[in-house]
């Protein structure tokens, strides 16, 4: 699949690997393998990273390891560009597997308003990659919420939180202490500084309030970019093209490059 979509985006197209983390969504299907697999999920992932690496570099694969085994494994079409694998992993052996295999980290934003918050997080993965001499860099997840000034994009945001499912947010946080394990993504998600957005980070404010935080997030070492949320997607795509955007002094290159083309 894809190889397909790779042919079919013209290389525009990269994997996100997510290892799988709760319980229910095995075992409501007897698939779980038991507890153990919260600590060994990633070298079960490693291996699937191999397979995919070796069938898209050669189409073929005779990976032999403890969780696959691949006798003459082939694939068409290979794909046309260099495959790039994503993942999200914030744990030591999350760390590790990105610093390995993937091409770029996700990793959540921290707090609302703290645009540089999630620098730890850059620097572990930094650290990570010294020991595998790749360049693996960190994409950061932040929600936008503005609006023409700063008291009514905040005004926003309350009433999202005020409007918090309790029940959904407290079930959260009991599947994400099932992972004795490690320090996850999930935990993060469960706090309650946050919750309603599953704490991904949060800029809330005006278009420029906002487009100067977005500055912020590009001086830290190591990032590549950013994923973004909006609370109202479409309209909020539209206001960060035309109203934050052209505020942001770090993408200012970009505008120069569009008039003098």
């Amino acid at each position: 699949m894809a190889a397909t979509i790779d042919s079919i985006s013209n290389g525009r197209f990269g994997v996100n690997l997510v290892t799988g983390w709760q319980r229910p969504e095995y075992s409501q299907m007897g698939l779980w393998p038991g507890d153990e697999f919260f600590a060994t999920r990633y070298e079960y992932l490693a291996e699937y990273a191999q397979v995919l690496r070796d069938l898209w570099a050669t189409g073929q694969s005779d990976f032999k390891g403890k969780h696959f085994t691949m006798d003459d494994c082939r694939v068409r079409p290979q794909p046309q560009a260099d495959m790039k694998i994503i993942c999200a992993g914030q744990s030591e052996a999350g760390m590790a597997f990105s610093a390995q295999y993937a091409d770029y980290n996700f990793c959540f934003g921290k707090g609302v308003n703290t645009p540089t918050a999630f620098a730890p997080a850059a620097e572990r993965l930094q650290k990570a990659t010294e020991a595998t001499g790749r360049e693996v860099t960190s994409c950061v997840l932040f929600m936008i919420i503005a609006d023409e000034t700063d008291e009514a994009a905040r005004a926003r945001w309350e009433h999202y939180k005020a409007g918090a499912d309790q029940a959904a947010i407290a079930w959260l946080g009991e599947q994400g202490a099932a992972d004795k394990s490690a320090d996850t993504n999930v935990r993060q998600m469960a706090d309650p500084t946050s919750a309603v957005n599953i704490n991904m980070g949060t800029l809330v404010g005006s278009y420029e309030s906002v487009a100067r935080m977005l500055d912020e997030v590009a001086t830290v070492p190591g990032t590549q970019g950013v994923m973004l949320t909006f609370d109202d997607f479409v309209q909020g795509i539209e206001d960060f093209g035309t109203k934050i955007q052209p505020l942001m002094k770090s993408r200012r290159h970009l505008s120069k490059q569009k008039e003098s083309a």
